[in-house]
């Protein structure tokens, strides 16, 4: 029986569902509530902060969210609800304070009306122009036409009469073998001048209640309505034949290259370049760069285009089984665009849109039960494009239905939301370290878990906004605004931040006769909900250390004593819990089996930490409890009631089998942890020796 000693070098690498033996040291059994950072370690993720209620009644779960990010003074969220009728369609917009803002509607909100708006509309914003597609509906042809007559027939231009009455219509023939050189002009004076016009008695204009619509914001309102699109002015059905959206339903919009862009069947329809409402060529007797591009994909299977994305300098199509590209020239035109495709995933685009984060993208699919996520690259050493499963070691730890994904390239980090666990915010955080071969670089970073809020919570949509997940929640009495800074930015006059849910910054009210303190919240909590009161950065003395409170009603929190001299935060109270894999004796990262390993005891290394609780659950036996809570022996600064951050090694007994312990960190205090790697020591016995 040797003694021996192992260390898990690190805690960055998330959960994973391989059996022990095969899971790197660095991954976990669970981790609920934390955030695997490259700099901290795994720490308690960051508090949500209440901005705001937005409704009385809670998102359904077919409404639809969108947000605008214009600039940092005009940010909005926009909520459209409907159940496919005009009388219970609502279209609701609020600025980043969570105030409502005024919305005009002059021509109605039909265009919005749908069964399922989350699904069916698709917006983009450009500018102070948001459009909107609704799926549901197909576009059509006004029953407006052109007007006047072809009054002759010329071979060339340079064979019109040079006298002439203003308003006839000539064709010029060109080529007798090419029918696409026809065009048409119309005398614009008595004296020949003549430009270039639409063959008489052709559709000219788009039936705007069927198109795309638009937002326009002006001066922190907004205004909804059809859009003023282009229309036919030149050639005819053979040179200027309708875009291939018309009669079909639009599936997606998008922006590429300063130009409005819609996937409509297995065609991609790209506006002029700069005028976003032209969709009809503005010549037909050349074809300029700049002029409106309409082109089909070529497969050998239907591939219904649902989705695109701009990724890597180029454009990303997306089928429900193939990806394409958009084989980019210096200039985007219509002589010069092709569409390849590249890679043969099975994707959800129709109704989760893709997200690019850095020089990767992400899809989802779905697996049974569970969902599957994909990042796509582009592999510049080998010049080709594909696809890798980054959630293959947790195979059944998503589940199916994802509503939402969205990523912040800034902090490498990827969030969804699932319908089956309303609750939960799944969370992939990634780090690619410069080096290696393919990509020009390793990961070293491929960390899932899920946050978890309360279980009477459901989270309706989320987004990244610069450093910050903002978070739309329905509740049992309406509709919240929060959001989860990314970064750990302190509380003003601490050295941390709080780590609680809905929280705010409050004064209370003091009443003498009643010795009673009295914090109003600007939310709804049932009084059995645990909540905390704590000492903000403004105290002189015990500044971060929470107050003893009472819940007399669902709206007040109170406390014995005058504590109305500075603001304290209040917030609801959540848990991190992170448990550890099976240990074993490895060599690079291999297990070995053959021996039997006793645990004597576990060490964590943690960093600016001031309360957690290690328990170690043998197998058939009571879970035993080892707290820590900042406070050292023979250290001066160590005194009660204050909060300090300390940084060294945590060790506590596991006395066990590896096999039959499982061994945890918790904490629910509003005060931070930080973990950085962990150590075991334990007695080793083999029979044998490997050779």
């Amino acid at each position: 029986m040797a003694l021996i000693n192992s260390d898990v070098p690190n805690l960055l690498n998330g959960i994973s569902q391989q059996p022990a033996t095969l899971r790197l040291t660095s991954q976990g059994e669970t981790q609920i509530n934390g955030f695997s950072s490259i700099v901290q370690g795994l720490i308690k993720r960051l508090g949500s902060q209440h901005i705001g209620k937005l409704d009385s009644t809670a998102l359904g779960a077919t409404d639809a969210v969108y947000w605008i990010d214009r600039d940092k003074d005009n940010r909005y969220v926009v909520i459209i609800k409907s159940d496919g009728t005009i009388g219970n369609t609502s279209c609701t917009i609020y600025d980043d304070a969570g105030a409502s803002t005024t919305l005009t509607a002059s021509s109605g909100l039909s265009y919005l009306v749908t069964t399922n708006p989350k699904e069916n509309l698709r917006f983009v914003t450009i500018a102070d122009y948001t459009f909107v597609t609704n799926s549901s509906i197909t576009t059509a042809m006004a029953s407006t036409t052109s007007g006047g007559t072809v009054v002759g027939t010329v071979q060339t231009f340079g064979e019109l009469p040079t006298t002439s009455v203003v308003g006839d219509k000539y064709e010029i023939l060109g080529d007798d073998t090419n029918e696409f050189d026809n065009y048409y002009v119309v005398a614009q004076t008595t004296t020949g001048e003549y430009v270039e016009t639409v063959l008489p008695g052709m559709q000219t204009t788009f039936n705007s209640a069927t198109m795309p619509h638009q937002l326009i914001l002006t001066a922190g309102s907004f205004a909804f309505g059809p859009a003023t699109w282009s229309v036919r002015d030149v050639g005819d059905e053979a040179s200027a034949p309708l875009p291939s959206f018309v009669g079909q339903t639009i599936n997606d919009v998008f922006f590429y290259k300063n130009r409005l862009s819609f996937l409509s069947k297995e065609n991609i329809i790209m506006s002029a370049t700069s005028d976003f409402y032209t969709f009809f060529p503005t010549t037909v007797t050349a074809v300029p760069d700049d002029q409106t591009i309409d082109i089909a994909i070529s497969h050998n299977k239907v591939s219904i285009l649902y989705a695109a994305v701009p990724f890597n300098e180029t454009l990303i199509l997306f089928s429900s089984h193939t990806q394409f590209v958009i084989d980019d020239a210096t200039t985007l035109s219509p002589a010069t665009i092709s569409i390849s495709a590249t890679t043969e995933f099975k994707n959800n685009s129709q109704s989760i849109r893709p997200v690019a984060a850095g020089p990767r993208l992400y899809f989802t699919t779905e697996s049974g039960q569970f969902t599957s996520f994909y990042e796509y690259f582009v592999d510049t050493d080998a010049i080709s494009k594909d696809a890798t499963d980054v959630s293959g070691h947790v195979p059944q730890y998503i589940p199916k239905n994802i509503t939402k994904i969205v990523a912040s390239s800034n902090e490498d980090t990827l969030f969804a939301l699932s319908s089956d666990n309303p609750n939960r915010i799944y969370v992939y955080k990634w780090y690619w370290a410069a080096g290696g071969t393919g990509t020009g670089s390793t990961k070293v970073q491929s960390s899932w878990s899920f946050w978890e809020c309360s279980s009477t919570d459901s989270i309706n949509d989320i987004d990244v906004i610069d450093n910050d997940l903002y978070i739309i929640v329905s509740r049992a009495d309406g509709v919240y605004y929060d959001k989860i800074q990314l970064q750990n930015v302190p509380e003003t006059g601490l050295s941390y931040s709080i780590r609680l849910d809905r929280k705010k910054e409050l004064t209370g009210v003091y009443v003498s006769g009643t010795n009673t303190t009295t914090w109003t919240l600007p939310y709804v909590e049932p009084t059995a909900t645990n909540m905390k009161a704590v000492k903000g950065g403004g105290w002189s003395t015990q500044k971060g250390s929470d107050i003893t409170t009472a819940r007399p009603t669902t709206t007040t929190i109170t406390a014995t004593g005058d504590y109305s001299a500075q603001t304290v935060w209040v917030g609801v109270p959540y848990t991190f819990d992170y448990t550890f894999s099976t240990q074993y004796v490895k060599a690079a990262e291999v297990a070995t089996t053959s021996g039997r390993l006793q645990l004597r005891n576990f060490s964590v290394i943690y960093e600016d930490t001031t309360f957690f609780q290690a328990t170690v659950t043998p197998l058939y036996r009571s879970t035993y409890t080892y707290t820590y809570n900042g406070l050292l022996l023979n250290e001066a600064a160590t005194l009660l009631d204050e909060v300090k951050l300390s940084s060294g090694t945590f060790r506590f007994p596991v006395a066990s089998l590896n096999t039959t312990a499982t061994i945890s960190l918790t904490s629910d205090s509003h005060l931070p942890c930080a973990f950085q790697s962990a150590e075991w020591e334990g007695f080793y016995t083999t029979r044998s020796k490997k050779i």
